[in-house]
């Protein structure tokens, strides 16, 4: 009813308008407001016929008053400039003789300005009077441009939000003005926010894909306010997004680079037609391999793991994506039963397999060494010896960047990992075995990032371990792609390492996250609103771990087809030995003799040191 009565009342004034102007544009015509115009009285129902049938054919009462902007224009100008058509036609056919031929044009330009003027009008003033604002969050929007204009119509009327300023990188467009509101340089960015106390900045989706735009994230990123992102402006004000589309910028999007689309040859070969088992399935990478695959039709794809809660939600996730005929097996066992593993593999008749199952939490595995043993190694060991006798063609294991020189027990057992394929890539050339070695992928169940992110909603203290420790980081998307791109170039024992950008400083990376939280830290600014700052807590490094990690153990690689993959050239003579060397970590892990472990690892390991921490109650 309220809209009905609303829609009543603008093709009233609407009315109203047209005829005013038919009037005055005949008044200024012979320069006389009281011209007489019973000649022509009939033109005046006329054009409000004509131009309110044609406003509404373009839409323009569909338009929510407090949401227009420019493109009300369109509706409002052709409406006008049909009315004024038939008004000439009109006057020509019924030779209407007093009526001047230069009043159309006259008319059309003081309807568009009052229909136009009217509607704008009632958006800047008259609407804030029945939709009054309460405590409106302090906005900004990033780019003076005709986009960043559109979405400050959108915020003005939206009772959330007060606009202060626009700001951009063009120097050019400093002090200048939009919509009445000032535009800033993004060098005094600092001080603004403070100045006006900005909560929150508002930027364009596509600054995400361009690398001058993620250099502007960044910057604001150094600011403690929210940045939100809003794709595809026009498709908002033309009513196809709601503001679910408004999403907050996170440290994953700062910390994305330019995307290197996959080479569709190189994954159809990798995965095409083939029966694939993922093993370690339920996890960051594995889950991420299985979404990748299976949009790539492989004949089955067998997913492994031994979490049932794990392998539950991954089972709910693949079937709401699950789009191809290809066959999806879930699997509860553990890379520990040789004799189920080798059923697996005959049952299923694997061609593939991607070797992702692993304990890589660094403290935990330094606290339960035999577990980590058992399970990294040894069941690695397990996996490869049941496909020695099998169909299976390839075998790809996902290592880590804690392989290279480990400092860690995590870190020593995925290098063992590495010899034992790299020992079969030797002897068995019937097969081809191959690795892929990376460092963190983002939001993993081990990664900082979400347990910074949990620390700052709970309110601080955020813990570093130490303010010059650096860390690799990737987005598991990415890194599925690279690992089945790489496992397609593999001919047999190469180590694939995959190119992941520059490291984050551990310490930045919490400041960001902060900020992004709309927050500062403690000390970052003088008389700060203390329930406003979030505590750094620096807890020092723990057993194990590296101020940085490596990802090539020599400084020999060799590029490949692909600009994001490279195969480190390494040469370690305990491959050779590494059968025995299992054969004594069983030995030693049966035993629960935790002092025969750490001579196997030092002796095989160049280098590596370890220091028994172990919780392991056999010890």
């Amino acid at each position: 009813m309220r809209f009905k009565n609303r829609l009543i009342g603008l093709i009233g004034l609407d009315i109203f308008l047209l005829c005013f102007s038919l009037w005055f544009s005949v008044a200024l015509r012979y320069g006389d407001l009281n011209k007489d115009m019973s000649l022509f009285w009939w033109q005046f129902p006329l054009i409000s016929v004509a131009g309110v049938f044609v406003f509404s054919k373009l839409g323009l009462y569909r338009v929510v008053v407090r949401h227009i902007g420019f493109s009300i224009l369109k509706p409002v100008m052709g409406g006008v400039f049909a009315a004024a058509i038939i008004a000439s036609v009109a006057a020509f056919v019924f030779e209407a003789s007093s009526f001047p031929r230069s009043v159309p044009v006259i008319f059309w330009f003081i309807a568009v300005s009052l229909l136009s003027g009217a509607r704008i009008f009632a958006v800047n003033y008259v609407s804030s009077l029945f939709y009054l604002r309460t405590n409106p969050e302090p906005v900004a929007i990033y780019g003076a441009d005709q986009s960043g204009a559109q979405l400050a119509l959108l915020l003005i009327n939206d009772r959330r939000y007060q606009l202060l300023a626009f700001v951009d990188a063009n120097k050019e467009k400093r002090r200048t003005t939009i919509h009445g509101i000032r535009v800033y340089d993004l060098e005094n960015i600092d001080r603004l926010t403070r100045r006006l106390k900005i909560r929150r900045i508002f930027v364009a989706d596509d600054l995400k894909d361009r690398s001058a735009g993620l250099a502007v994230l960044d910057r604001l990123s150094d600011l403690p306010v929210l940045i939100s992102s809003l794709p595809k402006i026009n498709d908002f004000l033309a009513g196809r997004l709601d503001r679910s589309a408004i999403q907050e910028v996170g440290i994953s999007d700062l910390l994305g680079r330019r995307v290197v689309p996959p080479k569709k040859k190189l994954m159809n070969d990798a995965v095409e037609g083939k029966n694939i088992l993922i093993t370690g399935a339920a996890g960051t990478i594995g889950s991420e391999l299985c979404d990748t695959i299976v949009s790539h039709e492989p004949a089955s794809l067998v997913l492994l793991d031994h979490s049932e809660i794990g392998l539950y939600n991954l089972q709910k996730q693949v079937e709401k994506k699950l789009a191809n005929k290809s066959k999806i097996i879930f699997l509860l066992g553990s890379i520990m039963d040789q004799d189920y593993l080798e059923s697996v593999v005959s049952k299923f008749r694997i061609d593939k397999v991607y070797h992702a199952a692993a304990y890589k939490h660094v403290h935990l595995v330094e606290e339960n060494i035999i577990s980590g043993v058992r399970n990294n190694v040894l069941g690695t060991m397990n996996l490869i010896n049941s496909i020695r006798r099998s169909s299976v063609e390839e075998f790809v294991l996902i290592s880590s960047d804690k392989a290279v020189h480990p400092k860690n027990v995590m870190g020593a057992t995925k290098r063992l990992a590495e010899m034992i394929v790299l020992n079969f890539a030797k002897k068995d050339s019937s097969k081809i075995f191959s690795l892929v070695r990376f460092g963190n992928v983002m939001r993993s169940s081990g990664s900082v990032i979400p347990l910074f992110e949990d620390q700052i909603r709970n309110g601080g203290p955020v813990t570093i371990t130490d303010g010059r420790a650096t860390r690799y980081f990737m987005t598991t998307l990415e890194a599925s792609q690279l690992v089945i791109q790489a496992s397609a170039m593999a001919g047999g024992g190469e180590i694939f390492v995959l190119d992941m950008g520059d490291p984050i400083r551990i310490e930045t990376l919490a400041k960001k996250m902060i900020h992004l939280h709309g927050k500062s830290f403690v000390g970052e600014y003088e008389g700060n609103d203390q329930a406003n700052e979030i505590e750094i807590k620096y807890t020092g490094l723990r057993a194990g771990e590296k101020l940085k990690e490596k990802l090539f153990a020599s400084e020999k690689f060799i590029k490949t087809s692909h600009p994001r993959i490279f195969v480190s050239s390494e040469t370690d003579a305990n491959i050779f030995g590494i059968e025995s060397i299992c054969s004594a970590l069983e030995k030693a892990c049966n035993a629960a003799d935790h002092k025969a472990i750490k001579g196997i690892l030092e002796d095989c390991i160049d280098g590596f040191e370890l220091e028994d921490i172990s919780l392991d109650p056999r010890s």
